[in-house]
């Protein structure tokens, strides 16, 4: 079950944030008229999440010895119409390896679904609503609904996790080392099978990779909730909008890369 439902759920959320990255670039270019304020406006709306996205980048470069040079918060629109939201530079040299390189490109999707888990456990609740929906039960259900919803800080902490869970997805440059990775997986899992290991393998990896993939799905269904409601708003924002300024946005290959 784990492991459809990060197979359901993670697609969902990347055609979500896709189009969120679109439309809330949209809506700041009709509230400002300038593409690059826009961009701006744009950048600081996701900066919490960008700069988690950066600092796990800069952190598990550093706690893997990888040598680090800048790191930038500021974004920045490249030749081909995309939006940088920032980024970190760090040394590959010889020794870094496919291993580390992937684990510095796949920093910011554990960190981000830590935060989004630890704001859904602590703040909202969530394992109540989780529990009470398995039961079935009405008024169970409507109690932790309630426990959600009146959560000090409520509409700040649901920010947080739509900040964070749309700049938290590895871009294109944290995924250059992954093929080399997997093709280490594949070897190394070539030579359990040689050596007739696999069992012991399945046995020992079973219950740890249901709980971890059973954390993701939980994370990715959180966002996916919270995004939600911010599409169902920037909707609303820029048809109001459009329909005030009498112009609408045009949206032909626009992409953003968080790191």
């Amino acid at each position: 079950m784990p492991v459809f439902w990060v197979a359901i759920t993670l697609p969902l959320l990347l055609v979500m944030q896709r189009w969120i990255h679109r439309h809330l670039r949209g809506v700041a270019l009709l509230i400002t008229g300038r593409q690059e304020v826009a961009v701006l406006l744009y950048a600081v709306l996701l900066l919490p999440g960008v700069l988690l996205h950066e600092l796990s980048h800069w952190l598990t470069a550093r706690l893997l010895g990888v040598r680090t040079a800048s790191l930038s918060l500021l974004p920045k629109i490249e030749p081909d119409g995309a939006v940088r939201l920032g980024y970190v530079e760090y040394y590959k040299s010889a020794s870094l390896g496919p291993i580390r390189e992937s684990l510095i490109g796949a920093a910011p999707l554990i960190s981000g679904t830590l935060a989004i888990l630890l704001i859904g456990v602590k703040v909202f609740g969530v394992t109540q609503l989780t529990a009470a929906v398995s039961a079935g039960d009405v008024e169970q259900l409507t109690t932790a609904l309630g426990q959600v919803f009146s959560a000090p800080d409520f509409l700040v902490w649901l920010y947080l996790i739509f900040a964070i869970s749309n700049a938290m997805m590895p871009s294109a440059s944290d995924r250059r080392a992954w093929p080399a990775f997997l093709i280490t997986l594949v070897v190394l899992l070539i030579i359990i099978l040689l050596l007739n290991l696999q069992d012991l393998l399945i046995n020992s990896l079973t219950t740890p990779m249901a709980v971890v993939l059973g954390y993701l799905g939980l994370a990715f269904s959180l966002a996916i909730g919270v995004d939600l409601v911010f599409i169902a708003v920037i909707t609303l924002l820029e048809k109001v909008i459009s329909r005030i300024k009498g112009v609408e946005v045009v949206y032909e290959g626009i992409d953003v890369l968080p790191s």
